[in-house]
């Protein structure tokens, strides 16, 4: 994982990785039909695939399938003469099923052959979830997960996703079991002691996007919805329909939303959802058939300020972006993950108004600078890899959400969806490349935006914005100076594109709600294109302005720095409609230290209406350990929005002190909120009061959604720097507990390590177990926990994993931590030094400012 000297980021390349191209087609697979009986008990498959191709340049003697741990026994010519031979020789090699046709297959004919296969105990692809002496509770049942190219391993196909066939599906399952395909549901019929159900998918898909599910799942109908009244089910295991309801019940409303966005009713025969235990993703858009990871299913409890729809959103739009069109190449994989993480935020917007939609785009723009400062950076397109998986992060989903929002801003917002709906119009059951999406948008506007795509998809970084203001009363001049802080050379140019500044002559008392991106009264509007590193837009006014405007709606994809002035900072974050700017706003003040900013920061608490914007505020006052921002976050505890109550609670575990505790001492108790719980708990940790760790401990005890308190409580115990901690931390990461308690189990693991030195040893020799965790998710933990450590010790495994282990994540994962703890090794002893004891002025910096506000008080 080398570094790019010149912008001084990570490169995404990891050593290994080369450019990858799709392979050649010696024919086109025309359908697919699979005969599937699963058997739960023995984890064993028994498959007949019967596949049409057809020749598409010249004969064809041999054919080579993707076939991965398959035990195939035979393949025959399907529809032959009767004199023919119908056997075909065939060989297994190499992860290969190579067919020989005699004679060959000639060019432009099609061919029908059937491979009767069986797969047992799979290593991936396909997945028996059983009951186990960790979890007896466990119902049995089996799921499929074909991306990236996992099909595979279930069932023999050209496994890659420019390959799109029709399919149909036979599963056979004991009687009383259910099983789940793609496409309408032709046949469901007992026959004796088993159950046949016969799907049929009429509309062309790619391998990956095929899936079985078979189990004792309760089916769930939600009516119909959409132009063509689709049937909408959802399916899940018994004891969990109530659960289902909260977590899927607005899939009919979310369809209709997405028909009338996009332009093209909802492409198949049916849509279900099916919750699954032990997903390995969150969700998966199998065609017509999504699977969902069975933790996104919740009670009351967590429906308080924890919702489904994010994800329910996401995995439905890939209906139409990924299914419907389907990438060509997993280069250009944001045309299936960035169009879906965007239509989150516009079913957002639908259901809950601007103001939500906005900040799950800031959110989106968060989430990927925070990939591109600690981890690498890259282009949104790029095909040097050493697996498909590794390009599925947050520069795929959620820059390229982010893309999407800027997009609609330099189109505007009616050219932006006439441009989308001609793109999904022209290139329905088709495979897709960026190029398509860019002679979409300059077929349907006319615009010419290569170069926006250039700069922003196949080049990686952001600009960094500092944005300051001045006023000359004498001419009457607004100016507006934009600095371009990252680094900027002949092989990094500054940015160029447009920006909207606006000037108002009133501040507002407070901000609008859901007011969008449109001008206040008595606006002046202007747009100016940026083209240099230090760029000035200079205004005359007849009035001075009280609150500037910047890039209303936030479409400038970057990090943007309020430098305003403490006046104009207030003025935004008391009367700019834009959650946006008021959370710069915020972060300015927060910075500030002034009276004044702090009293207009007190003012946001009492009257801001978005709770987005208090919660980044809070983050923003937390950070800064001042006195008076510990007493606006304790006041702040009371707020009526749980999520600012769990920001405020989080914030103040930077709060060394006893006033802190107390104040998170009821909450870590007793709250409505899970969440707001484990956000308390951890902050008390972080405190280290004395009276923390009892509190911790049973916290760390009880039984809730997900883990979800208990795993809030074990992250407190690591913050106490405390040995004693270790007892519960191990407990809580036993195999018998809640896989997300195991999980923060595991990173307090890390940190304890990180923070008690008597411990380090000991908390290395448990690390080093639990990088071979069963669990998948747990495993990555374990990496990310070993990477945080940065112990030597823990190279062999880590480098053992970066070459041997069977999933591609794993193999990333594991080979980018051993990558820096290597070069953690490297750093002197005195820069470790140094940074310990910069961190302790800072503490008696803080010590030092309270004093002086007591005397000030006195």
């Amino acid at each position: 994982m080398l570094r790019d000297e010149t912008n001084d980021h990570r490169a995404f390349a990891l050593p290994g990785a080369r450019p990858q191209y799709g392979p050649d087609k010696l024919v086109a697979v025309e359908h697919i039909d699979l005969h599937l009986t699963p058997d739960l008990e023995r984890e064993t498959l028994d498959g007949i695939c019967t596949m049409t191709v057809r020749a598409i340049d010249e004969n064809v003697p041999r054919l080579m399938l993707d076939a991965v741990d398959l035990h195939v026994s035979g393949v025959e010519r399907v529809g032959v003469d009767s004199l023919e031979t119908p056997s075909v020789r065939f060989v297994q090699r190499d992860d290969k099923l190579e067919i020989d046709f005699s004679p060959p297959i000639p060019a432009g004919e099609r061919a029908t052959f059937a491979v009767t296969y069986r797969v047992s105990k799979p290593r991936h692809g396909l997945f028996f979830i059983k009951p186990t002496g960790a979890h007896p509770e466990k119902i049995a049942h089996a799921w499929t997960q074909s991306q990236d190219e996992n099909a595979r391993y279930w069932f023999p196909c050209l496994d890659y996703p420019h390959e799109k066939q029709r399919t149909s599906m036979t599963v056979v399952v004991p009687k009383g079991m259910f099983a789940l395909g793609n496409g309408e549901l032709v046949e469901r019929r007992d026959d004796g002691d088993r159950t046949i159900f016969r799907y049929r998918q009429d509309s062309p898909h790619s391998t990956y996007l095929m899936t079985m599910v078979a189990g004792p799942f309760v089916e769930v109908a939600l009516g119909t919805a959409g132009r063509n009244r689709t049937p909408v089910f959802y399916y899940v295991l018994p004891g969990r329909e109530a659960d289902g309801a909260r977590a899927f019940g607005n899939t009919p409303r979310m369809i209709e939303h997405f028909e009338e966005r996009i332009g093209a009713p909802y492409p198949y025969a049916r849509y279900s959802q099916i919750a699954v235990g032990d997903f390995i993703f969150g969700g998966m858009e199998n065609t017509s058939a999504t699977t969902q990871t069975e933790r996104t299913l919740h009670d009351q409890t967590a429906h308080l300020d924890f919702s489904s729809d994010p994800l329910v959103s996401h995995e439905l739009a890939h209906q139409w972006f990924g299914d419907l069109l389907t990438c060509r190449d997993w280069a250009h994989a944001w045309l299936n993950e960035g169009f879906a993480t965007y239509m989150e935020a516009v079913w957002r917007k639908a259901d809950l108004g601007y103001d939500e939609y906005l900040y799950d785009i800031f959110d989106a723009v968060t989430t990927y600078l925070r990939e591109d400062a600690s981890r690498y950076r890259r282009p949104i397109v790029t095909n040097t890899y050493r697996d498909p998986i590794e390009i599925f992060d947050r520069h795929l989903y959620q820059k390229g959400a982010a893309v999407l929002h800027a997009l609609s801003g330099e189109l505007g917002e009616t050219r932006f969806w006439r441009a989308i709906r001609h793109y999904v119009r022209s290139n329905a059951q088709r495979n897709v490349e960026t190029i398509d999406f860019v002679r979409a948008i300059e077929d349907a506007t006319g615009r010419n935006l290569r170069g926006f795509f250039d700069q922003w998809i196949f080049h990686g970084g952001h600009p960094e914005l500092e944005v300051s203001l001045a006023w000359d009363s004498e001419r009457g001049v607004a100016t507006v100076t934009i600095d371009q802080k990252q680094a900027i050379d002949a092989e990094h140019p500054a940015y160029e594109f447009d920006v909207e500044v606006g000037f108002v002559p009133a501040a507002p008392d407070a901000p609008a709600s859901n007011f969008g991106a449109g001008a206040l009264e008595g606006e002046r509007r202007v747009r100016a294109h940026i083209v240099r590193g230090h760029e000035t837009i200079t205004v005359p006014l007849d009035f001075e302005p009280r609150l500037v405007r910047f890039d209303p709606g936030a479409f400038v994809l970057g990090k943007v720095t309020y430098r305003l002035g403490t006046r104009h900072a207030a003025a935004a974050l008391t009367g700019d409609p834009d959650v946006v700017a008021r959370i710069r706003a915020a972060r300015e003040l927060a910075g500030d230290g002034s009276r004044a900013a702090w009293d207009a920061l007190t003012r946001a608490f009492e009257q801001e209406p978005f709770w987005g914007v208090l919660a980044e505020a809070a983050a923003a006052i937390g950070e800064t350990r001042a006195p008076r921002g510990r007493t606006l976050l304790m006041a702040a505890l009371s707020h009526p929005h749980p999520k600012v109550v769990r920001a405020a609670a989080a914030a103040l575990g930077n709060f060394r002190d006893a006033e802190a505790a107390s104040a998170l001492l009821p909450p870590a108790r007793s709250h409505a909120s899970y969440f707001v719980r484990a956000a308390a708990l951890t902050a008390l940790g972080k405190t280290r009061d004395p009276r923390a760790f009892d509190v911790l401990v049973a916290a760390s005890k009880e039984s809730t959604w997900n883990g979800t308190v208990e795993a809030g409580a074990v992250q407190g115990l690591a913050e106490l720097a405390d040995a004693r901690a270790m007892a519960p931390i191990l407990e809580a990461a036993r195999p018998e507990h809640d896989e997300g308690l195991r999980r923060a189990a595991v990173t307090a693991l890390g940190r304890t390590g990180e923070l008690v030195e008597s411990e380090r040893t000991r908390v290395v020799a448990e690390l080093d177990e639990r990088l071979d965790d069963e669990t998948f998710l747990v495993q990555l933990d374990a990496i990310a926990a070993a990477e945080s450590l940065g112990d030597m010790r823990l190279l062999t495994a880590l480098d053992r994993l970066s070459r041997l282990a069977f999933d591609g994540r794993v193999r990333r994962d594991a080979m980018e931590a051993a990558i820096r703890v290597r070069e953690a090794g490297k750093v002197p002893a005195q820069v470790t030094a140094l940074r310990d004891n910069i961190g302790e002025l800072r503490e008696e910096q803080r010590k030092l400012q309270e004093q002086i506000e007591a005397l000030a008080r006195s």
